[in-house]
């Protein structure tokens, strides 16, 4: 069986190890990105480069971006010179795997859908241990058989892969994710800061609460690199907080509350005034421990 040609614009701290896993599950890859060096990684793995997303589209089956803002994903699939829906053939799959706002992934499903193109939101969580392991999980919105064509490819870069229904679904459910994760890294470091201060060793602290009932993927990942002193990222603060920006607006529409992940919005913002934004998330140890006065 001739396996689909594949297109991935955007690679990243996520996005470079995700494309590897297509291209070493067997599919034919096109390569596009800002950036040269992780294009000559992946040509020299056996990829090839388009110089344009409209060059990459008009030679890929299936066009997969993972883009780090909203004004990046509308340039690079529909309103810049070189976009790519405009130039993907009738029939093909569009996917989005970054966090996009779902009020811009409806209007990018609906520009597909005029052009005879399917498009998902496919947004994962993971981080790039995840990206780099082929374990991410995957959360995807969008037609059904579509999702159903798209997954082979899909599996190739994740653990978990879930459907979870409509255009902009996937976005939802991620924005869901990325509160259990930003209020849950201020709970491990609220316990990792009372710990410290209270004299304990950290390692043996994370050690010792994994293994109960505060033990948790946040805990296990990232505590371990708060008490190793580690703070590079996994995932940067800068992303976190354009997420959580999303996020926040989405829930101003729905009127939803959510006052513990504004609170960590608002301790992240602090990171990024003192210069910190390019930290890992666990950085947030590092807000705390100046409100306390170190």
């Amino acid at each position: 069986m001739t396996l689909p040609t594949v297109g991935f614009i955007g690679l990243g701290i996520m996005g470079r190890p995700m494309a590897r896993h297509i291209l070493q599950a067997g599919y034919p890859l096109v390569v596009h990105s800002r950036s040269r060096p992780p294009i000559d990684a992946l040509v020299a793995l056996g990829a090839r480069a388009a110089a344009t997303p409209a060059e990459l589209a008009a030679q890929c089956d299936v066009v997969i971006t993972c883009l780090p803002d909203d004004a990046t994903v509308e340039r690079v699939w529909l309103s810049g010179e070189n976009a790519a829906l405009p130039a993907m053939h009738t029939g093909a799959l569009a996917i989005d795997m970054g966090t996009t706002a779902p009020s811009l992934v409806q209007r990018l499903a609906d520009a597909a859908r005029e052009r005879g193109i399917a498009f998902l939101d496919a947004p994962v969580t993971g981080g790039q241990w995840g990206a780099e392991a082929g374990t991410l999980t995957i959360m995807v919105g969008g037609d059904l058989d579509a999702f159903q064509r798209a997954l082979p490819v899909l599996q190739t870069m994740g653990k978990k892969v879930v459907y979870v229904g409509a255009s902009g679904s996937g976005q939802r459910m991620k924005l869901a994710n990325q509160i259990a994760v930003a209020v849950g890294m201020l709970a491990v470091s609220e316990a990792l800061l009372f710990a410290e201060q209270a004299g304990l060793d950290l390692h043996l602290t994370v050690e010792t609460l994994n293994s109960g009932a505060a033990g948790s993927w946040t805990m296990e990942n990232l505590g371990k690199r708060i008490a190793q002193g580690d703070f590079q990222p996994g995932f940067m603060v800068k992303l976190l907080q354009k997420d959580l920006a999303i996020l926040m607006n989405e829930a101003q529409h729905m009127g939803t509350p959510l006052l513990g992940t504004a609170l960590v919005q608002q301790l992240y913002r602090g990171l990024e005034r003192t210069g910190d934004e390019a930290l890992g998330t666990q950085a947030l140890i590092l807000a705390l421990r100046r409100l306390s006065g170190e």
